[in-house]
């Protein structure tokens, strides 16, 4: 774990919601053990407690980094979180990424609208997958 790395935001969080976040030298070890296949054909991926993107982050820059193009990696990358705020952090946090990695200023309106589609609020504990994105995909 990076030594600046924030785990929770505040403990009333923690109690009402169980939020903390995934160390990212955790993240990396999770996505170790996934099959170079599902990098190279670009597979799809959904983090059904999406925090504020730590995971989320770390597949978007594997996928980039196996050559997949910005547009389509984050067309297959899903996140959702209980807490709007994460929702928002998440997205911007991608953005950034996605800037960082060649993100053509022409392609910012997508890769937003995308990122709005993809990073969404819900409760993955009361709803459905298909419920929650069938708000945000209709």
């Amino acid at each position: 774990m990076n030594s600046t790395e924030v785990l929770i935001k505040s403990k009333q969080r923690v109690k009402e919601n169980g939020e903390v976040y995934t160390p990212s030298d955790t993240v990396s070890e999770m996505l170790s053990y996934v099959s170079e296949d599902f990098w190279i054909n670009n597979k799809t991926f959904l983090e059904p407690s999406c925090g504020n993107g730590n995971i989320l982050i770390k597949i978007l820059e594997k996928k980039i980094a196996y050559g997949i193009n910005i547009l389509e990696a984050i067309q297959t990358i899903y996140g959702v979180d209980i807490l709007e705020d994460n929702v928002k952090e998440s997205r911007i946090r991608m953005f950034k990424i996605l800037i960082e990695n060649g993100l053509a200023q022409e392609d910012w309106g997508e890769a937003i609208n995308i990122l709005k589609r993809n990073i969404v609020h819900g409760n993955t504990l009361e709803k459905s997958i298909e419920e929650i994105f069938s708000e945000y995909h209709s």
